[in-house]
């Protein structure tokens, strides 16, 4: 089981959507969804943010009625990131089935409507005073996480 999908509801801006499609494509993941009303993934600054990775991931979109109605039967363990969360984000289930890192806009994070349909809700433990993590650094830090039993290094 390798599939690993990031969806990102309502990202507002264009370097942090560059770099999670630059994170994903590095991390060896299987493509970005799009939720809501989100910045344009071919727009200049968040191409040049992908560092070219737009053009060899896919990227799709979705209304978050039609990302809902999807997750019900797409046999995926959707692991969201939320302040409700009481799981710590290195304990979740990234192994047994296909995983979809569902993440929240950067103001405002997951909608409940979201989260509550995740199958389970994580953080990222956090020990300074800083109440959040940018956007592009969780994802970062729940990509690899999740794809850690994937990884390897190899020759080049």
């Amino acid at each position: 089981m390798g599939e690993t999908w990031v969806a990102l509801d309502r990202v507002r801006d264009p370097g942090n959507l560059g770099t999670i499609i630059r994170t994903a494509d590095a991390a060896g993941a299987s493509g970005v969804i799009l939720i809501g009303e989100t910045t344009d993934p071919f727009a200049l600054e968040t191409v040049r943010a992908t560092m070219g990775s737009v053009f060899s991931l896919p990227v799709a979109r979705a209304t978050a009625a039609e990302f809902l109605k999807w997750q019900k039967t797409a046999g995926a363990n959707v692991v969201a990131t939320h302040l409700k969360g009481a799981i710590d984000y290195r304990t979740a289930d990234y192994k047994s089935k296909p995983v979809v890192l569902l993440m929240g806009n950067e103001q405002a994070g997951l909608p409940d409507e979201l989260a509550d349909a995740a199958a389970v809700k994580v953080r990222i433990p956090q020990q300074g005073k800083a109440d959040s993590l940018n956007l592009a650094v969780a994802t970062a830090v729940m990509l690899f996480e999740a794809r850690r039993h994937l990884l390897t290094l190899r020759d080049t």
